[in-house]
């Protein structure tokens, strides 16, 4: 199943591949056929316009093995190079949308559309193409002699032994190989994402052992793998040899006989050698077939759940209604749920300030109302659907997120803005930012929009890439925005700015929720939601939950009021959205 979507599409390719291989299988009977003119016909009468004639046939059917074995080779690489290239958008989008899949493998399925793409383009492939044949050329063999032919078949058995052994001696430890170099580039990768910190508190060294064992342990399977698989290809090669030894000692003995011929028992060591070739060739490249096996596996795995979720169909333009019934995230390795039958109704043009101490599930939550984080039970849902029964690529045109840490692409302020749309237009774009109340900042920078930000939007503060990211959240038709900690990194002006974006959000009909431990935007949004442990354990007026919650700054804490100083962990009663209102 899963081979079949990866392959899918390339049908017509792989026709034309097959074909070109008939061919090439079918004019390899050329030297065969020309040993026994040779001995039947030309050194019985000695003519040398036979041999002309007979050289000049082969001459051309040479040619012709040529061009169709240069076409095969240049289907094979084009193949390819359209598997990579079609399917790459659909891995990457699948990467993208299914975080599951991509915190479980990485970036290895685009590494995997490489692989297979090598693999089809080398001689393994091919070699499984012409695997067939050799029924075939052993049935050549059975028509010259019957002991001939059981002496091929019964090599061909034995090699195809080997590559079974190979196989199960291979199968485990190339898997383990494979997964341990997964997990090795992930550790890689992460330590040059933070290069920056990793440098600074000098832990170089001791990251980069961490990062060696883990290779290490990649390295030491690997060899495993190979040592067995070279087992199995010296066996092969030492049991071809050995087989053609038997074949022309039997074909020598047969022509004394007075049994064969000596021209077909040339033929059928040569036919015996090409019926071999494949099955040694592909024992020898057992490691690239089990690994573009496994590829195919994580390919098919994704474009699976790629397909269900594009299978999807498009729901009419939501208004924003959000609510939230018992949405609860547990992790298989935490035995206390992250969120626990967490449940909200937000209407739209109404605000949200999410707080609580830190580990309460605030973040959790914000993922969950954006799609990002997958719920164990319950659902989220906008405009009464259920946030999985949206296509993504539909209801993200009306969601807009920032997460805590943000991070920038590669390119101008404009081009992060409109997330490197090039069809953006420029009116949007400033729209946005004027939204975000980010516009002066913008133009106070060396060349306004058109200013690089850099690689992850090093040339920017810490501060101005939350504001970058805040026109980001707001670009386009949003109907739902989430903010998880917007103020983190702003003075108290950028402060008052994003509280003006949020009550003029509101007040054009969108659901904005801002996570935050912030006083200062807590007082601009309508309703406020307390977190602890998980749970929401107070939801209402915002002015109520704040009162309740926050205990007032006295003497010397008046310098910090803007902060909450007191969480009330355990509350008598959980207040409802309709007693809050």
């Amino acid at each position: 199943m899963t081979s079949r979507q990866v392959f899918d599409g390339q049908r017509g390719l792989i026709l034309a591949i097959f074909l070109s291989s008939l061919f090439v299988n079918l004019l390899i009977l050329t030297a065969p056929l020309y040993m026994l003119q040779l001995f039947s016909r030309v050194m019985t009468s000695g003519s040398m316009a036979t041999l002309v004639a007979i050289s000049v046939g082969a001459a051309f059917a040479l040619l012709f093995f040529l061009i169709f074995d240069i076409v095969r080779q240049k289907l094979s690489a084009r193949l390819g190079a359209r598997i990579e290239a079609s399917l790459g958008p659909s891995v990457m989008s699948g990467l993208i949308d299914d975080r599951s899949v991509a915190e479980a493998m990485g970036a290895q399925p685009l590494r995997d559309l490489q692989e297979l793409r090598n693999f089809v383009s080398g001689p393994y492939f091919t070699a499984l193409l012409d695997a067939p044949w050799s029924v075939i050329f052993i049935g050549v063999i059975f028509l010259f002699h019957w002991d001939l032919g059981v002496i091929a078949l019964s090599g061909i058995l034995i090699l195809l032994f080997l590559g079974v052994l190979n196989e199960i001696l291979g199968r485990r430890p190339s898997k383990e190989s494979n997964e341990a170099t997964q997990r090795a580039n992930m550790i890689a990768d992460e330590m040059i994402r933070n290069a920056d910190i990793v440098r600074a508190m000098g832990m170089t060294r001791s990251l980069i052992w961490r990062w060696r064992a883990k290779g290490l342990q990649a390295m030491g399977l690997s060899s495993l793998a190979n040592d067995r698989i070279a087992l199995m290809g010296s066996l092969a090669k030492f049991a071809r040899m050995g087989l053609q030894i038997t074949l022309l000692g039997t074909g020598v003995l047969l022509v004394i006989d007075g049994h064969l011929t000596p021209g077909l028992m040339m033929a059928a060591s040569i036919l015996l050698g090409r019926a071999a070739a494949p099955v040694e060739q592909a024992i020898a490249g057992w490691r690239a077939l089990m690994s573009a096996r496994q590829a195919t596996g994580r390919l098919g795995l994704i474009l699976e759940r790629r397909a269900a979720a594009d299978a999807l169909m498009e729901l009419p333009e939501p208004d924003g209604h959000v609510s939230v019934e018992d949405a609860t995230v547990m992790f298989p390795d935490l035995q206390e749920p992250v969120l626990f039958g967490v449940s909200l109704d937000l209407k739209p043009g109404t605000s949200l300030g999410v707080i609580g101490p830190s580990g309460a599930g605030k973040t959790t939550l914000a993922r969950a109302l954006v799609g990002l984080q997958p719920l164990s039970r319950g659902y989220v849902r906008i405009d009464d659907a259920a946030l999985t029964d949206w296509p993504a690529e539909q209801i993200g045109r009306y969601v807009g997120f920032m997460p805590q840490r943000v991070e920038l692409f590669g390119g101008t302020v404009a081009e992060n803005i409109a997330m490197m749309d090039p069809d953006a237009a420029p009116s949007m774009i400033v729209e946005a930012a004027k939204r975000a109340e980010v516009h002066d900042l913008i133009l106070s920078l060396p060349r306004g929009y058109n200013t690089p930000v850099g690689a992850m939007g090093e040339r920017l503060s810490a501060g101005q890439r939350q504001r970058i990211g805040l026109a980001r959240a707001f670009y386009g038709d949003r109907r739902l925005i989430v903010l998880d900690e917007p103020n983190a990194n702003l003075d108290p002006e950028g402060e008052e700015a994003l509280a003006r974006a949020v009550v003029n959000a509101t007040a054009r009909g969108c659901v904005v929720v801002v996570v935050t431990h912030r006083m200062a935007i807590l007082r601009r949004v309508s309703h406020a939601a307390m977190m602890d442990a998980g749970r929401i354990v107070r939801f209402g007026v915002a002015r109520d939950v704040l009162e309740a919650t926050v205990r007032p700054a006295s003497g010397s804490e008046r310098g910090d009021d803007d902060k909450i100083a007191v969480f009330q962990r355990r509350p008598h009663r959980l207040q409802t959205a309709a007693e809050g209102s």
